[in-house]
């Protein structure tokens, strides 16, 4: 096998991550050759209006693995953040490739910085995520939520045009970073002021489940660290029953841990990394928000997973269980049922608003 075909989105920031992959792939192979394939998905296609309203997963990843299937490639490679917690049969993600910065971040215009606590009413924010639009809501009453598409450089056009209705747009760091575009970046978000979502900056790569070869070429690219990580916080999603479309925040780190409690079994002594490669006693911290931020189940726990990922798994379903006992549930019952009642009927003169948004 001499060549090996790599499928993508034609994005520019996926065609960057896929660059990334196809690099460490010829270094651990000089004799082998790894053509890109890039692919329009579902999720390119639909421009005019939310991720939030269409109510359906895998709007980034079903094209994408149909080529997969038809063997026109060997392996996708997706921002992990796009692919479903419940993977197609016949396929599995055989490596995650180690974690960049999962910070969410505020850019503004060039010369432009207002700090967060000045933010409120007159102030619109750009963003096609409700995970960050119900927290930038609760975290700055009054602002506007608007939302806004396309790939990360049509999106900074639309907040830097001079007839631009955007005060800021809220992105994620990894994406930007690897455009090299940090120099955009104005704020960047700790933990404890905005969770990301589930996955954010990890590179995940899909293979066919059957493809022992192709799991034995891609498993050098597996990091430990971020795959447990990311299990736990899927873990979470999954049992809740998430995606794009509703606002699951999440975030996991690896700790030191002392004395037993309920919840999880051991406590956190501190916030910081125990070390870089540390893949012990993980913290994960979740929570869910209604759309317009005023109702929210929060949960964390601690978990000494000590390199497991089964023990990940069982983190993340821990934290799930308590955000239900929280109300999560039917935070999540009427974010959908907002969704489905979420288009405005034609002829009401309406017609560019969705409920929560404006488009």
């Amino acid at each position: 096998m001499n060549s090996f075909p790599i499928g993508t989105r034609k994005s520019a920031l996926a065609m960057a991550q896929t660059i990334q992959v196809q690099s460490a792939l010829e270094e651990q192979n000089p004799t082998m050759t790894f053509p890109l394939l890039g692919m329009t998905t579902t999720g390119d296609n639909i421009q005019g209006q939310p991720l939030s309203s269409i109510g359906t997963t895998a709007l980034f990843t079903r094209e994408l693995e149909t080529a997969l299937e038809n063997k026109e490639c060997h392996i996708l490679v997706h921002s992990l953040k796009d692919v479903p917690t419940k993977i197609k049969p016949g396929f599995v993600i055989g490596a995650m490739m180690k974690r960049e910065e999962p910070n969410d971040v505020m850019v503004m215009r060039p010369a432009e910085f207002k700090e967060l606590k000045n933010f409120g009413e007159g102030d619109v924010v750009g963003t096609s995520s409700v995970r960050r639009a119900s927290q930038i809501r609760r975290l700055c009453p009054g602002v506007q939520v608007k939302d806004v598409r396309g790939n990360v450089n049509t999106r900074l056009a639309k907040l830097d045009a001079a007839d631009s209705p955007y005060t800021c747009l809220l992105l994620a760091a990894a994406g930007l970073q690897r455009l090299n575009m940090d120099d955009r970046i104005t704020i960047k978000f700790p933990q404890h002021t905005m969770l990301h979502a589930v996955g954010q900056g990890s590179i995940a790569i899909e293979c066919r489940s059957d493809d022992e070869e192709t799991l034995a070429l891609i498993k050098p690219l597996d990091h430990l660290p971020t795959r447990l990580r990311c299990e736990a916080e899927r873990s979470v999603m999954r049992i809740l029953e998430g995606g794009c479309s509703v606002p699951i925040g999440v975030w996991t780190e690896f700790v030191v841990a002392s004395s037993t409690n309920s919840s999880s079994g051991l406590e956190a002594t501190s916030a910081v990394e125990a070390s870089s490669e540390s893949v012990k006693a993980l913290q994960l911290k979740a929570l869910v928000a209604s759309l317009d931020g005023s109702d929210i189940a929060e949960a964390e726990a601690v978990a000494d997973v000590n390199g497991s990922i089964e023990l990940a798994v069982e983190l993340g379903k821990t934290v799930a269980s308590l955000l239900l006992e929280r109300g999560a549930g039917k935070i999540l019952e009427k974010v959908l049922r907002d969704r489905h009642t979420t288009l405005v009927p034609t002829g009401t003169g309406e017609e560019n608003t969705v409920k929560g948004w404006e488009i």
